[in-house]
């Protein structure tokens, strides 16, 4: 008897997955399901900033992403003209390399997991003004009063004292994140990973694969289309950006850099989905002749 077992292939996730990103642009309203994804993808470009800061020998002091789906990273040194293209781009290669990883079921599992546990990392390094190692120190030290205060009351021993303690420093680790600007952002981040890490411990193998391929499509769309809504507002002359920044390194007007971005984006997810496309359509060929 055949097998009834859902299992869609990698081609039918794809064209799903842009007819979704599609709908939610063109429609009424859409914006309002692609608000979270738009959020995330924030956060991936101000996070593309803080990483290219730091592998060119400069130092991330607060990465922070607004309700308004803006955000700001924070730093000082580096290369320049490297961290100012790291947002946009970074944001449309992430996409693209995902879309190239969609093309495998079986890589799924492992890119949510390693997606899921780099926007941890990112969020507790970078994430807000300040130093978010106090947010850190005190989600740790909350857990661990949490987890001693469970054993005591196992063991049957008063644990009232290690509870409360647990408590005040978790509610104090939010305050500092309150004030100092960051809640949103560690929100953004930790909602994030919880739902990507969910997703790959617990969800069906093609669910997995589903994420994977419309994240791709979901950040370099998103990507491509914060490019486009960049060249309007450098051709405008509508306030700061990265665009600016680079014609303030360089001389070269932002508007040039825009359109500069935009193609380099578009050639980097053009070659994604023509790889997925291909192989898929390889493996389409061989399947039919075996």
């Amino acid at each position: 008897m055949a097998s009834t077992k859902f299992n869609p292939s990698a081609r039918t996730l794809l064209l799903f997955a842009v007819a979704l990103v599609v709908v939610t642009m063109l429609v009424p309203y859409g914006y309002i399901v692609a608000y979270p994804l738009r959020l995330f993808g924030t956060f991936v470009h101000e996070t593309g900033h803080a990483l290219a800061t730091v592998v060119t020998g400069g130092s991330v002091s607060g990465m922070h992403v607004n309700l308004d789906t803006s955000g700001l990273t924070l730093s000082r040194g580096g290369a320049s003209l490297l961290i100012s293209s790291a947002g946009y781009l970074g944001t449309v290669a992430l996409g693209a390399a995902l879309l190239v990883a969609g093309r495998r079921q079986a890589w799924a599992r492992k890119v949510l997991m390693v997606l899921g546990v780099g926007t941890l990392l990112a969020t507790a390094i970078f994430g807000g003004y300040g130093s978010s190692m106090l947010a850190v120190g005190g989600f740790i030290l909350g857990v661990g009063l949490w987890a001693l205060g469970r054993r005591r009351s196992r063991a049957d021993q008063p644990a009232g004292a290690l509870y409360a303690g647990g408590a005040v420093a978790t509610l104090a680790a939010l305050a500092y994140l309150g004030f100092s600007g960051a809640l949103l952002t560690w929100i953004i981040g930790l909602v994030a990973a919880a739902l990507l890490l969910g997703v790959a411990f617990y969800a069906a193998p093609w669910v997995q694969h589903m994420l994977v391929i419309a994240l791709g499509v979901q950040l370099s769309f998103d990507g491509l289309h914060s490019i486009r809504y960049l060249i309007d507002h450098t051709v405008a002359a509508r306030g700061h950006s990265d665009a600016v920044n680079m014609a303030q390194f360089t001389g070269i007007p932002a508007t040039v850099w825009a359109v500069l971005w935009a193609l380099v984006g578009v050639a980097i997810v053009v070659v994604a989905f023509a790889l997925f496309w291909r192989e898929n359509k390889r493996e389409s060929f061989e399947a039919s002749i075996q």
